[in-house]
């Protein structure tokens, strides 16, 4: 076991822009066609024929339907899906009974504000019960499905995880059967595996800790900016037009932006945390290996 951890511990592992986000890529090329192509498209074709508020509530549907499908296909309770499911299907009542578009443009604001403060809540250092829950930025689990990092990927070894689960079983008294037989862990899945490395990796990187802050800031900073400037322009009494193509433009531009800026910060911050988690590796083996040449004198001697 020792030598597959050193084994391990060799591999120089390397972060590669293309490599990490080139999976997403489908998956960002649909969210753009289904939220801000199609519902523009469909307005633009639909204004011209129908009243406005109609136009507006058949833009909406191609996002909506999106949110339904992926529900029914992770078959997980998704809360910003809910929260946009609701405020559609409200705010599309409401302007139908009342003959005011308006409401459904504010509805869209509405959606992004609340995000927006989201995102700034996880900033708050709050702490209810750190063994079972335990607050974090909430680009702390966007990483988890962004960058999926298991501990191979790092060389990290199997050792430093199966103490730890060890000493949570003996913590929480799990069963005292398990603790004096001290039985095999259970196999963990991937989504397991890929929490317990960024839990570690949090506790141990400041570099990746700081990261965490500063894009769910940039997020919470960002989506405030274009919820206000959706306020503005219902506020000037532009258009229903005017206001939904230049909130799209808005929403597109900040969008990419937050992208960028996200894209670069995991760059930074994944070339900073690799480095520190080498020197962590150079002195854990280090450690290791004088505690092996101590046991075996003082067996010697013995």
């Amino acid at each position: 076991e020792d030598q597959d951890d050193q084994a391990i511990s060799i591999e120089n592992p390397r972060f590669s822009i293309w490599n990490t986000f080139k999976h997403h890529i489908p998956r960002l090329v649909i969210t753009v066609l289904v939220d801000l192509i199609c519902p523009l498209v469909l307005y633009l074709i639909l204004q011209k024929r129908i009243k406005s508020v109609y136009a507006l509530a058949a833009a909406g549907v191609p996002p909506f339907i999106m949110v339904m499908i992926k529900g029914i296909v992770s078959r997980t309770f998704d809360a910003l899906g809910f929260l946009v499911f609701f405020c559609f299907v409200a705010s599309a009542i409401a302007a139908i009974i009342t003959r005011n578009p308006v409401i459904l443009l504010l509805e869209k604001s509405l959606v992004t504000g609340f995000v927006s403060i989201v995102f700034g809540i996880t900033l708050i250092p709050f702490r209810c019960c750190p063994h079972r829950c335990r607050i974090r930025p909430l680009a702390y689990y966007f990483y988890q499905d962004l960058v999926p990092t298991k501990r191979k990927d790092i060389g990290l070894p199997d050792s430093i995880f199966e103490d730890e689960q060890q000493e949570q079983l003996l913590d929480n008294q799990f069963s005292e059967m398990q603790e004096e037989t001290l039985l095999p862990l259970p196999a963990l899945s991937h989504k397991q595996e890929v929490a317990q490395v960024y839990e570690w990796i949090y506790r141990h990187c400041s570099s990746f800790r700081l990261s965490c802050y500063l894009i769910t800031s940039i997020w919470s900073i960002g989506l405030l900016l274009e919820f206000l400037a959706r306020l503005f322009l219902i506020l000037i009494h532009l258009s229903v037009e005017k206001i939904f193509i230049y909130g799209h433009i808005i929403l597109s531009a900040m969008t990419t932006l937050l992208i960028i800026l996200t894209v670069l910060c995991i760059t930074r911050e994944r070339k900073q945390t690799l480095k520190s988690i080498e020197t962590w590796k150079r002195e854990y083996f280090s450690a290791q290996q004088s505690s092996f040449v101590n046991d075996s004198n003082i067996n010697m001697v013995a």
